[in-house]
């Protein structure tokens, strides 16, 4: 009798185990569209996602390397670590060799946000540089209420620390700071800095004719048409939505809250 009452003890417990365990995995949403944008708490615009969605189809065209960003409005009494490591895994980022994927998380109502680490970019984005990342990129914009900046600057930073990693030339313009430096230049200086460049332009015009504005005109121009032909690579149009490449995660990243 004692000995069946263990076994069914025994039996309760890895059913209990079994199913809180399929409770957790159950609160990771389902990814919709491509893999790269999943935001469920509706935070950014429509515009922001696109630019992201372009940068994340880019670097997987290029390298099979996947950032994904994941907002959602809680985390159902998970831990942040918890919750970011399952939907990496459910998510498949990176590729399956490579094990190249980064996956951002933001919980709304929690006030946390992490970046989760693919295997294969611990190296390129151990936890300390990733705790940086967020304390410049993500924090100061938080604390303001500017959650979409908050994510779209710590994407296109996550982007640009991957593009190094494989040696693209594409960057993404991502705007960070520490808190107390967002305070800009003063009028004097830019005052000071626009009549260097008239006087500088006047002389151009006075004693070469203009050669060495034009010369520079040109290269910018150049330069900016050379940025909107990158912008273009991928193609992520074609074959329906994109999805995980298969890859995995063992816990490196960094969380903070706000």
């Amino acid at each position: 009798m004692k000995k069946a009452l263990l076994n069914f003890s025994l039996i309760a417990f890895i059913v209990s185990f079994m199913i809180g365990t399929q409770a957790h995995a159950a609160s990771v949403p389902a990814p919709v569209g491509d893999i790269y944008v999943q935001d469920f708490a509706n935070i950014m615009t429509a515009e922001q996602k696109k630019e992201l969605v372009e940068l994340g189809t880019f670097l997987d065209d290029q390298t099979k390397a996947q950032i994904a960003v994941l907002t959602v409005n809680d985390l159902e009494n998970i831990p942040v670590e918890e919750y970011a490591l399952q939907a990496f895994r459910q998510y498949k980022l990176g590729g399956a060799q490579k094990n190249n994927g980064v996956l951002l998380v933001l919980a709304l109502q929690d006030r946390k946000i992490r970046i989760e680490v693919g295997y294969g970019l611990e190296g390129a984005l151990p936890d300390s540089k990733v705790g940086r990342i967020l304390d410049s990129y993500a924090l100061p914009y938080l604390d303001e209420g500017k959650l979409d900046l908050a994510i779209t600057n710590t994407y296109k930073q996550l982007f640009n620390e991957v593009s190094d990693e494989y040696k693209l030339d594409k960057r993404a313009e991502a705007q960070g700071y520490e808190y107390g430096s967002n305070e800009g230049p003063s009028l004097f200086s830019v005052i000071i800095f626009t009549l260097i460049i008239l006087g500088i332009v006047f002389l151009d015009f006075r004693f070469f004719g203009g050669a060495l504005t034009l010369m520079l005109l040109r290269i910018l121009s150049a330069a900016s048409r050379g940025g909107g032909r990158g912008g273009r690579g991928g193609g992520g149009g074609f074959g329906g939505p994109r999805g995980g490449g298969g890859g995995s995660a063992g816990g490196g990243g960094a969380s903070r809250g706000w």
